[in-house]
């Protein structure tokens, strides 16, 4: 079944164009190592409809809301169900993130205008983390809420999109780790070092978990620019 947005929503029926799009979307295969399985699609695929149980729990929300929760769940369960050979409708928990099949783990993230999305079975990975970001300088002002000192310091001689590609990072982060804290992460909880020569990064993470022990945690991934998009990967082996 498909849903179109309400007709009052004049602002957003953009965002739910028929799926039959022609644009191209990256490759972000190479983000990860062997064993996950990622897809980006453009707005322009993206598809509109859901299992009757994920459009029950979505309730009634805005054309934009729509179009991006059912691409992610779309194209979710079509990399699910290459690994387990099904797919059922996928949930979400208290804190608004997937609920993984067992033996699944997988990360979602949107932009205006790509859907990206990573999964792999628990045999080959322990946790993932994707996100997807406008090329772009980081917003001033909140540079200070979530660069360390040292990352300061760091992207200063960088590329002024350096911040703007820290930030990315420690989204994929806090969906890598999610799963092992199940807890808030802040910023500076988590210090980035970028390898701008190899478009890589490996971060430290010290935090509490959801019980209040503090856990050290390293992250590493990758990154890529295409399209005017930053695309970063989280990865816990």
């Amino acid at each position: 079944m498909n849903y179109a947005a309400n007709s009052a929503d004049v602002n957003e029926a953009e965002f739910l164009p028929a799926r039959q799009g022609t644009q191209t979307a990256p490759d972000v295969a190479g983000l990860f190592p062997d064993g996950v399985l990622t897809l980006v699609e453009h707005r322009d695929s993206w598809p509109t409809d859901l299992a009757p149980a994920e459009q029950a729990q979505l309730g009634d929300v805005c054309g934009k809301r729509l179009a991006e929760f059912a691409a992610g769940r779309n194209q979710a369960r079509r990399l699910i169900s290459t690994i387990t050979g099904a797919a059922e409708p996928l949930l979400v928990g208290d804190y608004r993130q997937p609920l993984w099949p067992d033996g699944i783990i997988g990360s979602i993230s949107h932009s205006d205008v790509f859907c990206a999305v990573a999964v792999a079975s628990t045999r080959s990975i322990s946790d993932l983390g994707i996100d997807v970001e406008t090329l772009e300088a980081l917003n001033p002002e909140v540079e200070d809420v979530v660069l360390t000192g040292a990352e300061l310091v760091a992207t200063a001689s960088m590329e002024s999109w350096a911040g703007k590609l820290i930030f990315s990072i420690k989204e994929a982060n806090y969906k890598c780790c999610y799963h092992m804290v199940k807890a808030f992460i802040d910023f500076k909880q988590c210090e980035v070092v970028l390898d701008m020569d190899r478009q890589s990064h490996q971060s430290k993470i010290v935090c509490n978990n959801h019980l209040g022990k503090e856990l050290h945690i390293t992250v590493e991934g990758r990154w890529m620019i295409d399209s005017g998009h930053i695309f970063t990967s989280a990865i816990i082996c």
